[in-house]
């Protein structure tokens, strides 16, 4: 089983510290972490949408947040896909990079150099 890169940016507010000793600021910081990552979610999204990259899943957005725990499972989950979509587009960067460096010294890259950019192991998305 191989390591995946966490590339996600932490969220400022360090709220996690409450969990156990106030539970009302605990719950407020995560629906402002919510907040926070789905603003980060839907540009994320556009970036994909953008240079043309596979989208991925984000489930997250219908997921019911009525009350803490499932606010927490939210932000579990918005946070994996938000990592998923820096790391994806992270991969289509270093592609379009090898594609011009390539295309710099007049040729074309081969598919398997294509299939070895896409799929290098520190960066893969899924």
């Amino acid at each position: 089983m191989s390591m995946r890169n966490w590339m996600l940016p932490r969220f400022p507010d360090n709220y996690r510290r409450e969990r156990d000793s106030d539970e009302r600021e605990y719950y407020a910081g995560l629906r402002r972490e919510w907040d926070f990552r789905v603003n980060e979610s839907n540009a994320l999204h556009d970036d994909l949408v953008r240079i043309g990259a596979p989208l991925v899943d984000r489930v997250s957005l219908t997921l019911s947040r009525q009350n803490m725990h499932q606010y927490d499972r939210a932000v579990t989950k918005i946070k994996k896909e938000n990592n998923l979509m820096i790391l994806r587009r992270s991969r289509y960067h270093m592609l379009q990079l090898a594609e011009e460096l390539a295309a710099a010294t007049n040729r074309q890259l081969t598919p398997t150099e294509r299939n070895n950019v896409l799929n290098y192991e520190d960066y893969l998305s899924e």
